[in-house]
């Protein structure tokens, strides 16, 4: 399996991959439950939204095939694993397993948004479900015109600083159908944003998370639980 590996700045770096047929159609049946639960999850969000639910992984599937497709380029994460690993372990032999913290969908519709903003955890990720617009169509609307090499009409961006002055950078991730069933995997304190769209009358879909590590526990153990904030600083849980 092919993994793009986005470079951004100070030793940050996101992952980009598409993901087994198998998790997406296991992706899909979580959502059509989620559609009859209606937990709403909106009220957490940073930004505009038509609706968000609570998503369940009742077979714990998504965390543990994310990290087995991440394994191969594990030393890309490894970095971020070892700043929570001295916060939360008593010695350096203490094992981390990665625990799903929050997970949800989103169902967006012409002209939502996410504005700037970061989640909690220590990961996070987005999945591209369902995308009903292509990014260069959204470029040819009379006021999306710009002098830009890659509008950022209906696509996904990470900024961060350019470390030479008070100015950020943006790394835009373009979206149309060919990104369904990618996922972007990233530490939860890299802010990014979510361009509306508007060429489109169907909604966006996608699903996002996040991941947490805490120490394992041996069968006989009791579960302990420790909070520990594993970001430096949150915006938001979007």
């Amino acid at each position: 399996m092919s993994i793009e590996h986005i470079e951004l700045n100070r030793g940050t770096s996101a992952q980009l991959f598409k993901l087994p047929q198998q998790m997406i159609d296991y992706l899909w049946e979580c959502i059509d439950v989620a559609k009859k639960k209606k937990i709403c999850h909106k009220k957490k969000l940073a930004g505009y939204t038509s609706q968000s639910y609570v998503l369940d992984d009742p077979q714990n599937l998504i965390v543990p095939n994310l990290f087995k497709i991440l394994e191969k380029v594990r030393h890309n994460i490894e970095f971020e694993i070892q700043k929570v690993h001295s916060k939360i372990s008593h010695t350096r032999n203490d094992k981390l397993e990665p625990r799903m913290d929050k997970l949800w969908v989103n169902f967006q519709n012409k002209g939502d948004f996410q504005p700037v903003h970061n989640h909690s955890g220590l990961f996070s990720f987005v999945i591209w479900m369902d995308i009903p617009y292509h990014w260069e169509d959204e470029a040819k609307l009379p006021f999306a015109k710009a002098n830009s090499v890659m509008p950022p009409g209906g696509n996904f961006t990470f900024l961060y600083p350019d470390g030479n002055c008070r100015s950020t950078c943006e790394y835009i991730i373009p979206l149309s159908p060919s990104m369904n069933g990618y996922c972007c995997f990233f530490p939860s304190d890299l802010c990014h944003q979510v361009y509306p769209f508007y060429t489109s009358d169907k909604e966006r879909i996608s699903i996002s998370g996040n991941i947490i590590f805490k120490p394992a526990l041996a069968e006989s153990q009791p579960p302990v639980v420790r909070a520990v904030d594993q970001t430096p600083f949150i915006i938001s849980n979007t």
